[in-house]
């Protein structure tokens, strides 16, 4: 296969083609293959091989008359057209003899893929002078980033148009929980329920607990939402939090809120305010306050707790040890999804999206004989493409069983309470 080869698939395929499951079904293939070469989502590569197929600009109404879909449909997407804007891939242009705008590939995009090359666009130059940088520098409600990451007061923003679509496989019961959450939080939603909770006094703040074990898919769930409801988000560094100076990690929990504060008054879209791992410092309370170290350890509970007491943005944070949270956080989180152990059809589907030529039936028997998270499942899928690069051809049933047994270190598979993500 080739980015040509590929392309011209999508093109063919998506006309007409409603965006119906059974069009996404049977390009997965391709987008799969584009995806990973392109670093583009599946909707943004529709879009450039139509642009490709179509080479002039086109407006909402000519996406949706060669899709077949309407114009609202069609306009439900455009947050990825903006993302190729951003991405450098697509330009605005005005349709002059229809006094409409449309949009059309950069020129560079159709002739390097055209010849099986990744297009890769030139960064914007700015310029930026000495009075500039001094104003920036000197004004300390400036919370500025750039395209990808920011670090400041012990954390990392991560833009939600970095973050790489990745499907997800989970049980109906947590399936259903996620995508309820993820309707909840989709911009005009979310907007909307808080201006309710204002009108009764309500806090408007959504906090909620990711819950199980490990390679379960709690993070990428996270990152998941983010880049679906079109939400930056700030990830907070627990293991910088922490220092032995005196006071000062107190001090840096307070900056990771008020730093948040300052990231949504500046943003359109409230951003996400992550904890990744949060038992480490949602973790329990001690009665022996003697050593300084426990009182400080105590304090930066209360400082939490008593900022999601009041907290009006949106708040996720995960663990693997629910057990070792303080009881106080409980009713602090509106939402707790705990994600369970997968039923074995959910990890055959998981098995056969990670290990691309492995038949239903192989992947079923991976499934039945081998109790795997998603994490260990991309491990040996990892293993598998390693043998692939060196060899030339795919493992055998047998040798990827080989894979299984040293995933579990030689002992008996571990019967985690585990859901499944696909990479």
């Amino acid at each position: 296969m080739t980015i040509v080869t590929a392309i011209i698939q999508i093109i063919k395929q998506s006309l007409n083609s409603h965006l119906s499951d059974d069009f996404w079904k049977n390009c997965e293939t391709y987008l799969a293959y584009l995806r990973t070469q392109l670093g583009l989502t599946n909707m943004q590569i529709v879009f450039v091989a139509i642009l490709l197929e179509r080479d002039y600009a086109m407006s909402w109404t000519d996406f949706a008359s060669y899709l077949d879909i309407t114009n609202f449909e069609a306009r439900t997407h455009a947050n990825e057209l903006e993302e190729l804007i951003i991405k450098g891939w697509i330009s605005k242009s005005d349709i002059s003899y229809r006094d409409e705008m449309g949009y059309k590939l950069v020129p560079e995009v159709g002739a390097t893929l055209l010849n099986n090359q990744v297009f890769v666009p030139e960064p914007p130059s700015t310029s930026v002078d000495e009075d500039t940088t001094e104003n920036v520098e000197d004004d300390d409600n400036n919370y500025g980033y750039d395209d990808n990451t920011r670090q400041d007061c012990n954390l990392i923003l991560k833009s939600y148009t970095e973050i790489q679509e990745k499907p997800l496989f989970f049980n109906p019961s947590e399936q259903q929980q996620i995508r309820h959450l993820t309707n909840l939080l989709s911009p005009k939603k979310f907007s909307s329920i808080q201006r309710r909770f204002q009108a009764q006094n309500i806090q408007k703040g959504f906090a909620s607990l990711f819950y199980g074990g490990p390679g379960t898919g709690k993070t990428e769930t996270v990152y998941q939402i983010a880049r679906q409801t079109g939400r930056d988000v700030m990830l907070v560094d627990i293991a910088s939090l922490r220092t032995s100076f005196v006071g000062e990690s107190l001090k840096n929990m307070r900056n990771v809120f008020n730093t948040y504060r300052v990231l949504c008054d500046i943003s359109d879209v409230t951003p996400i305010l992550f904890f990744n791992e949060a038992d480490g410092v949602f973790n329990k309370r001690t009665t022996n306050t003697e050593r300084y170290c426990d009182k400080e350890e105590n304090a930066m509970q209360n400082i939490i707790l008593q900022e999601m007491e009041d907290f009006d943005g949106i708040l996720i944070a995960t663990t693997n040890l629910a057990c070792n949270l303080d009881e106080a956080f409980e009713r602090r989180f509106l939402y707790k999804i705990e994600f369970n152990k997968p039923e074995t059809e959910v990890k055959a589907k998981i098995w056969s999206s990670m290990l691309k030529k492995l038949s239903k039936k192989d992947a079923l028997h991976l499934a039945t004989h081998y109790d795997f998270s998603g994490g260990q499942i991309e491990n040996i899928a990892r293993k598998r493409t390693i043998d692939y690069i060196l060899s030339g051809r795919y493992a055998s049933l047998d040798e990827i069983e080989t894979y299984c047994r040293s995933e579990v270190f030689g002992s008996k598979a571990e019967h985690h309470h585990i859901a499944g993500f696909t990479a």
